[in-house]
């Protein structure tokens, strides 16, 4: 296997999580994914893929525990690097932002990221 594709993309260590109703989502999980694998993320409801997913970009932060994602800490000063690289569909549409139109809610995440409305 090429070098490159032994490369490390998403690193989690000791990574907990606990609602603020006291239900625990996350436990000392452990996960690296390298650079050309794919990998599926199953289980039944309630089993945290959902929750380990908004921890990628900063969206939940666990304690303790740390996310990197290609080698950056997800953390506040990385935010910005980290969510041009991770992108998150909601399941629930209810939670998506929707906007006017099919242009406006595709552009949404590039005119966040600071592309201009032309590009």
């Amino acid at each position: 296997m090429p070098v490159d594709e032994m490369k490390k993309i998403i690193r989690v260590r000791n990574l907990d999580y606990i609602y603020p109703d006291g239900t625990r989502a996350l436990k000392g999980m452990d996960l690296d994914i390298f650079k050309g694998e794919s990998v599926g993320l199953i289980g039944p409801n309630g089993a945290g893929k959902s929750t380990l997913l908004l921890h990628l970009n900063g969206i939940l932060k666990g304690r303790p525990g740390s996310v990197e994602i290609l080698g950056m800490k997800v953390e506040e000063k990385n935010l910005k690097k980290i969510r041009q690289k991770v992108a998150i569909v909601f399941q629930q549409p209810d939670d998506q932002l929707f906007m006017p139109t099919v242009f406006d809610d595709v552009a949404f995440g590039p005119i966040n990221a600071g592309y201009s409305k032309e590009k």
